[in-house]
């Protein structure tokens, strides 16, 4: 649809693309380096943890050798404080201890516990201590505690530290963070950015439109004057008008870019044949080497506003025949119902196609490969079919054999329904 053979305008997109590559490269980075150091940490306290669980276990033998309790009073005391959840069994796998504050499960007394069978415990406390020293095991080695003689007392079975596994979660939990954080601040861009194109486009199409006021106006009287001379139905005047008549659609169009236009319009088809017909009458001035083809109606009930949409269909026409190699090819405009009771419309050239690297780029603000040009074209036209009509534009297939750019336009309820919730 467009002729391949320029350059992007507009450095401040370039910046643009720039920075939101650099947010993202940064944004990784900090999650990156941040991951790789908190599983370091992690491991470092998974090792500490080994260290203290083993250091338990050789002062367990002093617990199970004391003749009194209170003289490892203490010693129980501190082991209670440490988060690494452990249990303590004897030779004959009955549980006689557990630090209770992290594994949440009161310690009964010693007579209960040496009455306990560990094979078929009936104390559900028991049970549930017995079935965590099990999983304990299937994640870590347990110690074997050992006496001064060597001789085998009992198992300490631990399990991974409280702090451990907090610290485990924390690149999850860093990383959702981060990526909130970089989905709120490309919100912002892209909110920023819509902003900038809004006010962009508005202050172009206003300045536009109040440049060609005065000498439209101008023009108008002269043509006026010219008409009494040599008559209104001279070819010359006919063409004149004609071209007065379009200037001001020009004008009007741009003065409706930055507020809501009214979508008045039904005869969609009607439309379609202004814009081709125009263009169809000045096709001579290319050498008589494009053929310009309609094909198809809208039969649907849409909406749409004609000085936009007819700018619309000029400006995918103007594009295709742009397209073409050495202007010589084919333009076909092909309109039809959608399923859903909306229109669509396909604009298709024997041109040269759009590169894979271009793609949808066409529609963006400065983007164009013209040697002349704004690159606002194809910019608007997205601009009013998607803001304004609510409706989609797209490529639909490219090649080296030509382009079709796709316009959809929605059935006309969902706008009076918007209306009608609007009022209400």
């Amino acid at each position: 649809m467009v002729a391949w053979d320029g350059h992007t305008r507009f450095g401040w997109l370039r910046k643009r693309y720039l920075f939101n590559i650099y947010l993202l490269l940064g944004s990784i980075s900090i999650v990156v380096a941040t991951t790789i150091f908190t599983i370091r940490v992690s491991k470092s306290v998974e090792r500490q943890s080994f260290l203290t669980t083993e250091l338990l276990s050789n002062l367990a033998s002093r617990l199970m050798l004391a003749e009194n309790v209170e003289e490892v009073g203490p010693v129980i005391a501190i082991i209670n404080e440490i988060e690494v959840p452990f249990i303590i069994t004897d030779n004959s796998g009955r549980p006689f201890l557990w630090n209770e504050p992290v594994i949440g499960i009161p310690v009964p007394s010693f007579d209960q516990l040496m009455h306990v069978n560990p094979n078929s415990p009936t104390n559900p406390a028991v049970a549930e201590i017995l079935s965590m020293a099990a999983a304990f095991d299937q994640d870590q080695d347990p110690f074997a505690i050992i006496s001064p003689e060597g001789r085998r007392l009992g198992t300490l079975h631990y399990g991974r530290s409280a702090l451990s596994l907090r610290i485990r979660y924390m690149p999850y939990l860093e990383l959702m963070i981060m990526a909130l954080f970089f989905l709120i601040i490309l919100w912002a861009l892209q909110g920023k950015k819509d902003a900038e194109q809004k006010a962009l486009f508005a202050g172009m199409a206003k300045e536009t439109a109040h440049q060609l006021g005065t000498p439209l106006t101008s023009i108008m009287g002269w043509v006026a004057l010219l008409e009494d001379k040599v008559g209104k139905g001279d070819d010359t005047m006919i063409e004149l008008n004609r071209d007065v008549d379009r200037l001001s659609r020009v004008s009007a169009r741009f003065s409706q870019i930055g507020s809501q236009p009214q979508l008045e319009d039904t005869d969609f088809t009607g439309l379609v044949d202004e814009g081709v017909e125009y263009y169809r009458r000045r096709l001579p001035q290319l050498g008589g080497r494009v053929e310009l083809r309609r094909e198809g109606r809208v039969s649907s009930h849409v909406r749409f506003n004609r000085d936009l949409m007819g700018w619309v269909i000029e400006n995918l026409i103007r594009n295709g025949i742009d397209a073409l190699v050495d202007a010589k090819g084919t333009i076909t405009v092909q309109i039809a119902d959608t399923e859903d009771g909306g229109a669509r419309m396909m604009v298709t050239d024997t041109g040269r196609g759009i590169p894979s690297r271009v793609g949808n780029k066409i529609f963006e603000p400065g983007f164009t490969t013209k040697k002349r040009g704004w690159g606002m074209g194809l910019a608007l036209v997205k601009r009013i079919v998607t803001q304004y009509h609510r409706g989609r534009i797209n490529i639909e297939q490219t090649s080296r054999h030509g382009t079709t750019i796709q316009v959809v336009l929605p059935p006309a309820e969902p706008f009076e329904n918007r209306n009608e919730s609007k009022e209400s």
